[in-house]
């Protein structure tokens, strides 16, 4: 279904989410619109995730799509691989088994052949969303729940729920949940509630597994493993003897004091959304879990409100995809847009596999292979050790016995400590033994830290699923993957694939995938999902590290730092005149065809139209209306308390500017017409964007840190655009660039401009390495954004230094104009405060490319007279 859902997501987003309540239109604007500082860093969330909560939320408020069966016939489609025989049957059908159970009969591409899967219960609301490995799908899965909630509270007649129920299959991934939604601390953490809208997302009550806490009537978050939930079914009490029998239990001295199993409190809540994290564990319906989820679906009043899956291989033990997959965010995608480490397979060994491999001769059968992984650890080491992170080798082994013996090799042979190297044991289904649990617990929480011993893991299936692990960059598979062995490319390599945080601004990292001919091929079948698997002989060089350097003090530059200028202050709603908005059919944010209605009723004639009007049932008194459109002011402009003071201005705008003319809102008429939830919410729409635009006041510009030098910026590693280029009058060793037309700039400042004394490249040094030089600025919609200019330029001229912001640009996008004039407006004000002059200039590449400037001072020239209109 992915394929023609997300043509029709697509064109809802170019739509602006028509139909779409306030609640959802709001939080897009506030997660998507709206530029985030996080950690002192500029936030944005991934594509990916993006598009997996618009069209979980498409199918759920605008395509009111709940029933599998009905999804898949209006969304499925078979794709035939290239060159595959035509398959001659039915390519998509259904049928149920004799208990019951709806079933799906379809053509799948993988196996050319026919399959058949166990489909959804009727009008159960699921859906499965498939994201690679480490490109936050917990992110989207807190977006869901974010959105649900105040759903669920704003929006009238909304199925949906506050009370949600989140699983994990296993400790690992329970512990690595609980450290982000224990203390709802990533909803705190990331942008993900508005500020105006914390205090109700306060409310929400957190439950872990273990806890004995009562929920709330709404507004709660369960958080346990499976198991806990399935096995509280036996906590119901037993007799002791034959008279407890007959007369029942003793009364509890504290009646209060009984703890409900966690299975009774969730099905004693209205309504629930269910959350499976690494879904690929639920795909049996024999198993106690589905069998237990159910129940709750059963037991409540109408159902699950949502039961969502998310995994990175969302595939049945036949390796067929489920059915109710929705959107794929493939890791294909996650690496080219560089969210993920590259996978790079490097052919040190050039042997065949071994044959009759056991305890005793493994670490001689796979001693090449340990020696090449182990001297690219070593190398990595060296490279990273000045970021502070410490690279970790992970060997995945074929057996137990196997993993401990090599563990053992590798302190007696491979020059590692004991501390240094954590072996761990699994079972069958590639769950760690009750025995090495804890440290395999310990390891998850330590091992991405500076302090991390480790430098080696060795296990056999440890690293499937559930450790965030960034610092793994080397991979070695000593073991046959086989069907049997029911593990899948991507789980073997994805632990490895996270990106190391904190060591380079252009997010270009790769994972060496190191092993046996039999493992190699097993990562190539990777490229079977569109993911480009290089292989060499030769390791990669390491990355150029960027950094200021002493012996360039001379080129150093001051740039001050400044505090945002643009904040919200709900005070000036006061200022707002509902006499001054235009009329609503002159607004993009009214349907068209609502537009030419009212443009034609109303505009021409300037005079109230007279007509026998047939006023529907149910129709609102017009103060209600009013009460209706502010609310839905007040929520959209995130703002707490403000109805009071809305009220009269909303009122004020119907009845005197909404039509273009002034109206009696009490009659039949108009009422009819205001009643259409679309004209409320365009109305809404407008005059929160009015209130958007009047709210944001704006401060003077103040120091953050007047005499910050760039020669302050931490050093970062670059691998993208090598090799880089080495400039004379820069104080960084490199200047690192994203683009050939960078590359090109930053030769025409180092050669060319000899009225350039000095200059460095600022774009790369935002993200993750230090300046955070930032211009806060207000986008056309109302919402705040920051702007991260590319360069800094110093030229020497006849009145003295004048310190340049230069914009190279590629492509003008919207808002272009929106960051020049913020940019423009600090040079102006920061030359006034600090009697620098300051100027700002953008660069664009077709007029930068017309001729070979001489000069900075000529191209300045052209180009401001170019801005100013003058050619």
């Amino acid at each position: 279904m992915v394929e023609k859902l997300r043509k029709v997501v697509d064109k809802w987003r170019t739509d602006e989410y028509r139909g779409a309540s306030e609640v959802t239109k709001d939080l897009f604007r506030f997660w998507f619109d709206e530029d985030h500082i996080v950690d002192d860093r500029a936030f944005h969330y991934y594509f990916g995730q993006r598009e997996a909560i618009e069209t979980l939320i498409y199918l759920v408020e605008i395509a009111r799509q709940r029933d599998a069966v009905d999804m898949i016939r209006k969304y499925g489609e078979v794709h035939f691989p290239e060159g595959s025989q035509q398959y001659m049957g039915d390519l998509i059908s259904f049928q149920t088994s004799m208990d019951g159970a709806r079933q799906l009969r379809r053509y799948v591409p993988e196996v050319e052949g026919e399959s058949t899967q166990d489909l959804p219960a009727k009008d159960l609301r699921r859906y499965a969303v498939k994201m690679a490995t480490g490109s936050g799908k917990t992110v989207v899965m807190a977006m869901f729940m974010v959105w649900s909630y105040f759903h669920k509270r704003h929006v009238t007649g909304s199925d949906l729920s506050t009370n949600f129920l989140l699983i994990p299959p296993n400790v690992i991934v329970y512990q690595r949940l609980e450290k982000d939604f224990a203390n709802k601390s990533v909803f705190y953490e990331l942008p993900l509630v508005p500020r105006e809208w914390k205090p109700e997302w306060d409310q929400l009550k957190v439950i872990l597994r273990g806890e004995s806490a009562e929920p709330q009537a709404s507004g709660n978050l369960f958080l346990a493993n499976i198991h806990q939930i399935y096995e509280s079914r036996g906590a119901e009490w037993t007799p002791a003897n034959a008279v407890e029998a007959l007369m029942g239990p003793a009364p509890a001295k504290d009646p209060t004091s009984r703890q409900r199993p966690m299975l009774e409190r969730i099905m004693s809540l209205r309504d629930l959304v269910i959350l499976n994290d690494e879904a690929h564990h639920v795909h049996d319906e024999d198993l106690e879990w589905h069998k237990t989820l159910m129940a709750i679906h059963g037991r409540l009043p109408t159902g699950l409100s949502a039961w969502l899956d998310f995994s990175a291989t969302p595939k049945d033990q036949n390796g067929t995809y489920f059915p109710w997959v929705i959107c794929d965010y493939p890791l294909a995608q996650a690496v080219e847009d560089r969210i993920v480490k590259a996978p790079l397979i490097v052919h040190r060994v050039d042997r065949k596999d071994p044959e009759n491999v056991t305890a005793k001769n493994v670490t001689g059968k796979y001693g090449d292979w340990l020696i090449a992984a182990l001297e690219r650890l070593k190398e990595h080491r060296k490279t990273y050790k000045p970021f502070g992170v410490r690279p970790v080798l992970f060997i995945m082994a074929e057996k137990n016995v196997f993993a401990t013996e090599i563990g053992g090799w590798l302190v007696s042979h491979g020059g590692l400590k004991e501390h240094e190297v954590l072996v761990i044991h699994t079972d069958i289904e590639g769950e760690i033994l009750q025995g090495d649990l804890e440290k395999a617990r310990e390891a998850a929480r330590s091992i991405d830290k500076p302090d991390n011993k480790v430098k080696a893991i060795v296990s056999v299936m440890m690293l499937r699923e559930g450790w965030d692990v960034r610092s793994v960059t080397v991979a070695l598979g000593l073991r046959p993957f086989t069907s049997q062995a029911r593990i899948l490319p991507e789980q073997a390599v994805g632990r490895g694939l996270r990106l190391m945080l904190g060591v380079s601004p252009d997010r270009t990292q790769t994972l060496e995938v190191m092993g046996t001919q039999a493992f190699e091929e097993f990562v190539r079948q990777l490229e079977t999902e569109g993911v480009g698997i290089r292989t060499v002989n030769k390791p990669p060089a390491p990355p150029q590290i960027v950094e200021p350097v002493a012996e360039k003090s001379r080129f150093d530059i001051v740039i001050p730092l400044t505090k945002p200028i643009y904040v919200r202050n709900v005070k000036l709603l006061a200022g707002l005149d509902p006499l001054k908005l235009v009329p609503v059919y002159e607004r993009d944010e009214l349907p068209e065809q609502f537009r030419i209605r009212l443009r034609m009723d109303f505009a021409p004639t300037r005079t109230e139209v007279h007509r026998t009007v047939i006023v529907p049932d149910g129709t609102p008194l017009a103060q209600d209306i009013v009460a209706s459109v502010t609310n839905k002011v007040t929520l959209d402009a995130r703002l707490v308390g403000g109805f009071a003071e809305l009220y009269p201005i909303v009122s004020t705008y119907l009845a005197k500017r909404c039509f273009g003319m002034e109206v009696d809102v009490e009659s039949d008429d108009i009422r009819s017409r205001l009643r259409d939830v679309l004209v409320q919410e365009a109305i809404a729409t407008y005059i929160a964007r009015e209130i958007g635009q009047l709210t944001a006041e704006k401060r003077p510009v103040e120091f953050e840190r007047e005499d910050f030098r760039l020669s302050e910026t931490k050093h970062f590693a670059w691998r993208r655009n090598l090799p880089l280029r080495q400039c004379k009058k820069t104080v960084f060793n490199f200047v690192a660039t994203y683009n050939s037309f960078e590359k090109k700039f930053a030769q025409f400042l180092d050669e060319r401009c000899r009225d350039v004394i000095r200059f460095a490249s600022l774009g790369t040094t935002e993200q993750e390495s230090g300046t955070s030089f930032r211009v806060n600025y207000l986008k056309p919609s109302g919402a705040l954004g920051f702007y991260y200019p590319d360069w800094v330029a110093v030229q020497k001229t006849e009145k003295g230094e004048v310190n340049w912001i230069v914009e190279t640009k590629g492509r003008i996008w919207e808002g272009t104009e929106a960051k020049d004039r913020a940019i423009a407006e600090w040079c102006r004000s920061v030359s006034r405060q600090t009697g620098e002059d300051w100027r700002f200039l953008r660069v664009n590449q077709s007029d930068y490319e017309k001729q070979l400037w001489p000069s900075f001072a000529a191209l300045a020239e052209s180009t401001e007279q170019a801005a100013r209109g003058l050619l």
